[in-house]
Order: structure tokens, then C-alpha cells, then sequence
């Protein structure tokens, strides 16, 4: 059976991409000749297009059926393919890999873990990356923001984040129920001032209840004397602070 003609499978979140702007807006992100970690390459609308860009491909895929169309394609092209879950492979395939970019059209059942786990490392040359639009809205969105949630805050970390391309429903094939966005995420090279695992820890645990404020979602660690010392109005709810006020939590409950 041809890769074309595969049923999709909901529990896999799959819908194909074929819309040939969207597809080219996103292949041309990533320069010519990259080293390129594809997440989810599918019936590869984007894998097919790298290829003649002469990227080198490792292609993480979960569905069985597309493996083995996969793994016959890279008899005859430079690429690679992973079989597995992305949330169990990624880091070893990363850390192996050593990529200067990741792509992928994620999985929208698995897009907010997902993007934690990609924004814990850094590709050189950055991340493309498609989401469900309001999931792309919270990790683009600024402090002060209603959508400010703690992957616009993790996703700082390492990079700093473009809105790339909206996406229509008809985009792909079958259509989702909602609509899309691409986000394109290169990296700042700041030193950071705590490391990832410690700002996403806080990072959850400050945003574990949206409308509490900050007094009562650390009231278990930081008492009112405590928030003077870090300098932090504990009024504010979460969504009101920025990237550096949330490492100057994170640096202080390192240093108790």
C-alpha cells in the first residue's frame, strides 16, 4: 500500500499537511544542507521538499505503518528513521544527533509536553515547529498576556520565538477542527542564570493555579518576608511576570 493512501489514526493526533505555500514557508526556514531532526514526517509533504534541499534527516516516527515506508526511502536517501514514541526517543536521538534544527508538524495531543521536552535543549540553528493556533498563541505570548502561560516563559529559556505562518484547517488532509500556526524559534545564546530543569519546576509550580496569585500558589515555599528579599510583588498572578522575574524566583529557591 502506497504511504499516500494510509488511513489516518486519531489516537496519533495525525492530520497530513499538503498545502504547497505552507509547506515551502516552512522548508525555507531551515537553510540548505542542515542537519535536521523531522518530527512526525507523516506521508513527508516537508521530508520530501528537505530532501531536495540536501538536508540530512533523522526522521522520528511512531506509526508502524509509515516506519517501514520510511525505512525503505532511506535506502535511497540520506536519512535515518527512529520508530517510537518522540517523547521517549528525543532526548538520546538529540543528544546523538547533534542537530542544527528541528521540524515538525507535533502531534496536538501532545504539543505542550513536547515542546518542554524540545525547548530543554538547544538546536543551533532553531526549531520550526506546528501547533493548534491557540497552543502556538501561549508559548508566542508576551508577560502581561491572558494566553502567558509557563511554555511562553520555558521556551525563553534558549530561544526567542517569531510567529512564522498561520494555518487554515484545509491545510491538511483530514481537516482538524481548528486552526494552525507555525512558530520559528532560534536561539539567543544568553547564558542562562539557573538551569532549564529548575525553571520549569518553578515555572509549574507557579502556574499550578492560573488564578491564584503568586502568595498563594508558593505559599508552601516563600513567605511575604521571603518575596522582599527576591523583590517580586507576590499580588501579581503568574501570567503578569516576565522570563527574568521567573529566574529571579528560580535563583532564589536554589540559594535556600
Amino acid at each position: 500500500m502506497s504511504h499516500e493512501t494510509f488511513q489516518t489514526k486519531k489516537s496519533l493526533g495525525q492530520h497530513f499537511l499538503h498545502d504547497q505555500h505552507v509547506i515551502r514557508r516552512i522548508v525555507e526556514a531551515v537553510p540548505a544542507q542542515s542537519t535536521v531532526i523531522e518530527i512526525g514526517p507523516g506521508r513527508g509533504a516537508l521530508t520530501h521538499q528537505m530532501l531536495k534541499r540536501q538536508q540530512k534527516l533523522t526522521l522520528i516516527e511512531k506509526d508502524h505503518r509509515l516506519v517501514e515506508y520510511w525505512q525503505e526511502e532511506a535506502k535511497q536517501h540520506p536519512l535515518s528513521v527512529q520508530s517510537g514514541d518522540v517523547m521517549d526517543l528525543f532526548e538520546t536521538v538529540f543528544d546523538t544527533v547533534q542537530p542544527e534544527w528541528v521540524v515538525g508538524n507535533l502531534p496536538y495531543n501532545i504539543s505542550g509536553p513536547l515542546t518542554a521536552l524540545l525547548c530543554s535543549r538547544i538546536s543551533s540553528g532553531g526549531m520550526v515547529l506546528m501547533y493548534q493556533k491557540e497552543v502556538a498563541d501561549r508559548i508566542a505570548a508576551e508577560s502581561g498576556s491572558k494566553t502567558c502561560g509557563s511554555l511562553s516563559i520555558l521556551a525563553r529559556h534558549h530561544y526567542n520565538i517569531k510567529r512564522l505562518i498561520r494555518v487554515s484547517p484545509g491545510a491538511f488532509s483530514p481537516p482538524p477542527r481548528v486552526h494552525s500556526a507555525v512558530l520559528l524559534l532560534t536561539p539567543h545564546h544568553k547564558e542562562p542564570k539557573c538551569s532549564y530543569q529548575r525553571l520549569q519546576k518553578t515555572v509549574r509550580h507557579g502556574f499550578a493555579h492560573r488564578r491564584k496569585t503568586l502568595r498563594n500558589n508558593f505559599r508552601d515555599l516563600i513567605n511575604l518576608e521571603q518575596w522582599d528579599e527576591i523583590q517580586i510583588n507576590p499580588t501579581k498572578r503568574p501570567e503578569q511576570l516576565n522570563y527574568d522575574a521567573w529566574v529571579q524566583i528560580c535563583i532564589w529557591l536554589e540559594g535556600r
